[in-house]
Order: C-alpha cells, then structure tokens, then sequence
C-alpha cells in the first residue's frame, strides 16, 4: 500500500499534527489507511484521528486528511465524539451470544 504524505503541518495551538496523504490505490479502506499511517508515523492507532478520504475527480488518487495527537487527553478535548467513535478500533465478536 503506497501512501504518500503531501503535507504535514504542526498545529501548537491544539497541540497535534495535520497530516495530508495521498494514495493510488482503488478501493482503500480507511481501516488499511489508518493502519498504514500508524506505521508510517511510528505512532498508536489511538492518537490518529483518520477524517476523511476523498478521490480526485479525473484520477484514481485518493486524498486523505489525519490528525495526530501528543495524548489522548488532547484528543477526546477537541474531537467531536462521533470522530472519536468512528476511528475507534472495531470491536470483537465472542460468538457466544445469540
């Protein structure tokens, strides 16, 4: 998985970094890119906030915005709840309950 990091912008007033990425691939999931990310950044999935992902009209690139975060404590001051859901990691199924 080939992600590009076009920009990276510290941000000292809310105390994280704005990260703008680009992709070639077709069809990459957010989980993937997030993942990608965290490796790319040697950070935790928990300090990523991954905002969204948008293609390019005319090409197969895709465009994606993240925030990186110093602490959680940061992160759940300033995320919108929903934000902070949407990038929490799936949850496992036990089978167990029917």
């Amino acid at each position: 998985m080939a992600i590009e990091i076009v920009n990276d912008e510290e941000n000292v007033l809310l105390n994280r970094r704005d990260i703008v990425f680009k992709t070639e691939e077709i069809g990459m999931s957010r989980k993937s890119a997030k993942n990608t990310l965290v490796a790319l950044l040697d950070t935790t999935p928990e300090l990523l906030i991954l905002d969204r992902m948008n293609s390019q009209f005319g090409t197969q690139d895709i465009l994606g915005y993240a925030r990186l975060y110093d602490n959680e404590q940061n992160l759940r001051r300033i995320e919108p709840d929903y934000m902070i859901a949407r990038n929490a990691p799936a949850k496992k199924s036990d089978g167990g309950e029917s």
